[in-house]
């Protein structure tokens, strides 16, 4: 009893003692005279090192900068080391070489002057933006939208027109500032790997090392690790992205007429992404296009037009056969990891079955960023966030059918003459009908409205 009473009281005393320092390092003097931390250097302690024989020495610690890299839409607050996002009303178009500072904010910039408006995340001027004036539309007398700072981004939209004018929706795609400074061109340069964690945890590659949750993914390029989400998805975000895949090649080779495949596509995904995708198909058909820039032009309206969903917060555990790949970090090369706010959710693929989709989406994800054709350099300024879709209206002049009196039908047709578009030219028939004893003067419009 006595024993067991002993015993118990010396691991209770054990438990008592604080930590035993790590055993100190037994070391040669260091040329370039810098001495390391809990070291013993071995005889060091002589006239050559002091320039003493006697009295008191004194060893001066130094340092030397950390230099941090800190990517665009992020900066370094004073007193930090540790990047954070850029606020709104700013924009950040990152640092290749900060140091700390207790008093300084580095990598942030305000705002131009009449364009105080910003995104958190901002990167560049040009996501600076003030609401958008009547003038910026032609004949609006109502709009909505931002004007953006030197650029064309510019979302101005007419939602009311001058009289004679209607509103008509339009959609291009434009060059952006990227979320990282990843050129989306350059996708395939110096291509390390990547690496992925799928839906039940299978990895794939040395990088997926540092992933931990599944359903995530990382990408290496020389400018640093892109690292993202997958999510599988039941329904596609627009339809017509799934509808293009299918049906734009038979277009292209004859077997489905152009106009009812923008008939069709108009039914799924409004007219102005329709005509869109068939003027693509259209200059492929006529020569004016080859069929890999074709291709790759399809593929912009497919990532970029009809898919990148910014608004959507898709689950990584939902199921479904559609692949949706965002990006949520990047680390730069010899920098800091920081957050990438804003990213839009990308349609990649129709995987045909969700059982393959959560198997393979996220390795999807991390390989077509680096593949180099058409597909994937689209795919890859999409989720980099290089390019965009823009939809606005203009205003656009009324169609105005003219009766023309005393014409021949062959005589309207021939000059075009039966239609003109408010605001445009009016072109007369090529001659009016010869009246036995009169003169031909010329037509003259009837005002059915207010003189």
């Amino acid at each position: 009893m006595k024993r067991g009473i002993f015993l118990t009281s010396i691991i209770a005393i054990g438990f008592a003692y604080p930590a035993i320092a790590e055993p100190v390092v037994e070391s040669q003097y260091p040329t370039d005279r810098m001495m390391q931390e809990n070291t013993t250097y071995t005889g060091a302690a002589t006239y050559t090192n002091f320039g003493e024989y006697e009295g008191t020495v004194t060893a001066t610690a130094e340092y030397e900068d950390i230099i941090y890299k800190i990517a665009a839409g992020t900066y370094l607050p004073a007193g930090s080391v540790d990047a954070v996002a850029c606020p709104a009303g700013s924009f950040c178009a990152g640092v290749t070489s900060a140091t700390y500072s207790e008093t300084d904010n580095q990598g942030i910039s305000t705002c131009p002057s009449g364009y105080s408006n910003s995104d958190q995340g901002a990167t560049s001027n040009t996501q600076c933006y003030t609401a958008c004036a009547v003038g910026k539309v032609a004949h609006a007398t109502a709009v909505s939208g931002n004007d953006y700072y030197n650029t064309d981004a510019d979302t101005c939209s007419a939602t009311e027109c001058e009289g004679g004018y209607h509103t008509n929706e339009e959609t291009r795609i434009v060059e952006k500032t990227p979320l990282i400074d990843v050129d989306y061109r350059e996708g395939g340069k110096g291509r390390y790997g990547y690496g992925y964690i799928g839906a039940s945890g299978n990895t794939g590659t040395g990088l997926a090392g540092g992933l931990t949750e599944n359903n995530t993914w990382v990408a290496e390029f020389d400018y640093g690790n892109v690292y993202g989400r997958a999510s599988c998805q039941s329904a596609p975000h627009d339809a017509g992205s799934v509808y293009v895949m299918e049906n734009v090649e038979a277009v292209v080779g004859g077997t489905k007429p152009l106009e009812e495949f923008r008939s069709e596509l108009t039914e799924i995904s409004g007219a102005s992404k329709a005509n869109y995708i068939s003027d693509v198909a259209a200059k492929m058909m006529d020569g004016t296009y080859d069929w890999e820039t074709g291709v790759g032009e399809v593929f912009k309206a497919i990532h970029v037009v009809f898919a990148v969903d910014t608004s959507a917060q898709y689950s990584t555990t939902d199921t479904g056969q559609y692949c949706y790949c965002q990006m949520t970090d990047f680390t730069p090369t010899g920098g800091v990891k920081a957050a990438v706010l804003s990213a839009p959710w990308v349609f990649f693929a129709d995987i045909a079955s969700a059982s393959y989709c959560a198997m393979d989406c996220a390795y999807d994800c991390a390989f077509n960023l680096h593949n180099g054709g058409p597909s994937n350099i689209w795919f890859r300024a999409a989720v980099f966030g290089s390019f965009g879709a823009l939809s606005s209206a203009t205003c656009q002049g009324n169609e105005i059918t003219i009766e023309w009196s005393d014409a021949d039908p062959a005589d309207i047709e021939a000059n075009n003459a039966g239609m003109c578009i408010y605001g445009g030219d009016i072109t007369t028939p090529v001659k009016a009908k010869s009246k036995p004893g009169k003169t031909f003067k010329g037509w003259k419009f009837e005002k059915q409205g207010a003189v």
